[in-house]
């Protein structure tokens, strides 16, 4: 690339693997990317064969400045149209995402500068990452607030995570 020409801010996009999350960090993507940022959304694997059979293989190509990358949540297979089990993904996600997303990372950040990570509140692994590797990162909260509440006072012992399945 021409050193001379300005780059696009590239910004890595980070939902948690679960539709109320997907859809507004989506959303959010498609803005910063018609306000001119090069984009990359991070989705699993199983949520982004989802994406593809709904959508078709032909809604993610065309925009090279807009890229869809995956990583492994770490479940064993299941039914491809199923909901996946929350407590299983939530610890799945917790335990197993780290790596894989520092990979990614640091392959997007050799080809094109990673400008900010954009994670959802409840993707604490993306937080690691970007500390790890220097990266400013912002959350985005895509729940309730009354969600973000429970969640910031939950103690030691999980109680306020068996209320939020009541929310």
């Amino acid at each position: 690339m021409d050193s001379g020409v300005a780059q696009k801010p590239h910004i890595v996009l980070v939902p948690f693997p679960a539709q109320g999350h997907i859809n507004p960090f989506m959303q959010l993507a498609k803005l910063l990317h018609a306000a001119g940022f090069h984009i990359t959304f991070v989705n699993t694997e199983f949520n982004h064969r989802r994406l593809l059979r709904s959508k078709g293989p032909e809604a993610m190509k065309g925009l090279p400045d807009f890229r869809f990358e995956t990583i492994p949540e770490g479940l064993p297979p299941s039914d491809r149209d199923a909901t996946q089990d929350p407590p299983a993904l939530c610890d799945a996600v917790r335990n197993n995402c780290l790596a894989p997303f520092l990979e990614l990372l640091s392959k997007l950040h050799s080809s094109s500068e990673v400008s900010c990570i954009i994670s959802d509140g409840v993707a604490s692994f993306a937080v690691k990452a970007a500390q790890e590797l220097g990266i400013p990162e912002v959350q985005f909260w895509t729940q309730p607030v009354v969600s973000w509440d429970i969640c910031n006072s939950m103690n030691s012992t999980g109680e306020a995570l068996s209320l939020l399945k009541y929310i």
